[in-house]
C-alpha cells in the first residue's frame, strides 16, 4: 500500500443490524413488515443485515424511508455513526410502518408522509369502504412515488 493510502474503514453491517432491529421494534414493526415495505425479500434483507450483500442506493433510500431515518442514515451507520430521525409525527391517532390514521365519524383517515426532494410529502386517503390498511397503504405509496417521479424528474 503507497504511503499516503489510507486504509479503509470497515463497513459495520453489525451496527445497522442492531439499529435497523431497534428502529423497526420502535416502529412496531417485524422484519416481515420492512421487508415489505422496502419491496424487498425476507432473503434479501437478512443478507443485507448480516453483510453479506451490500445494499443499492435505492435500497438504502427505501429502507431510510420505512425506518424513518434521514437520507445517508445508512451510510453513517455503516461507517460507526448514528442514523438521524426524520421529524416525529406527533398526534393521537395509531400510527404504523410511518402510515398514520385516525377515525372521523364513518371514516377511517390515513396519511402516509415520506421525504422528496428534502421535504415531507403527504398523501391521505378518507376510506369508508372498508379496505384494509395494507392495501390503502399501497395505494397511497403509489401517490407518493408518482409525486416523488414528477418532483425529482
Amino acid at each position: 500500500m503507497p504511503k499516503d493510502a489510507s486504509p479503509v474503514p470497515a463497513l459495520r453491517y453489525d451496527l445497522l443490524d442492531q439499529a435497523m432491529d431497534q428502529r423497526r421494534l420502535t416502529l412496531g414493526m417485524r422484519w416481515r413488515d420492512l421487508a415489505d415495505h422496502t419491496g424487498m425479500s425476507g432473503q434479501a434483507l437478512r443478507d443485507i443485515r448480516r453483510g453479506r450483500s451490500a445494499p443499492r442506493e435505492l435500497t438504502v433510500r427505501q429502507l431510510e424511508e420505512a425506518l424513518g431515518w434521514a437520507p445517508g442514515s445508512v451510510h453513517r451507520i455503516l461507517e460507526g455513526g448514528d442514523p438521524e430521525l426524520l421529524g416525529e409525527v406527533h398526534s393521537e391517532a395509531a400510527t404504523e410502518g410511518g402510515m398514520t390514521w385516525w377515525s372521523e365519524g364513518d371514516a377511517v383517515c390515513y396519511e402516509l408522509t415520506r421525504p422528496i426532494a428534502g421535504n415531507p410529502f403527504t398523501a391521505r386517503l378518507v376510506v369508508r369502504d372498508g379496505r384494509s390498511r395494507a392495501q390503502v397503504e399501497r395505494e397511497l405509496a403509489k401517490v407518493v412515488e408518482m409525486a416523488r417521479i414528477q418532483l425529482e424528474g
